[in-house]
């Protein structure tokens, strides 16, 4: 099954070879869910981002039972900071 994966600011690095403008489209398995895509893409365990599903943002207790589908969108940013 197919998914998007967009990062922003300096999280692109952990994007495949040849994705472009922070984008890479990722095959994954049946009962993915976001922490299989971040722990596939060697996102370091333990520090934390906003992570999102199709534009909503998937609370950090959520990931682990959280499930991804075909053509879903998954966003994984660096967390944000308040001023």
């Amino acid at each position: 099954m197919r998914i998007t994966v967009r990062t922003g600011g300096i999280l692109h690095r952990y994007l495949p070879a040849g994705s472009t403008n922070n984008t890479a489209v990722l095959e994954i398995e049946e009962g993915d869910g976001p922490l299989d895509v971040l722990r596939r893409l060697g996102f370091p365990e333990g520090q934390r981002f906003l992570v999102t599903v199709n534009g909503i943002s998937i609370p950090t207790t959520e990931r682990e039972a959280t499930r991804l589908a075909e053509s879903d969108d998954l966003g994984i940013f660096p967390p944000l900071k308040g001023g």
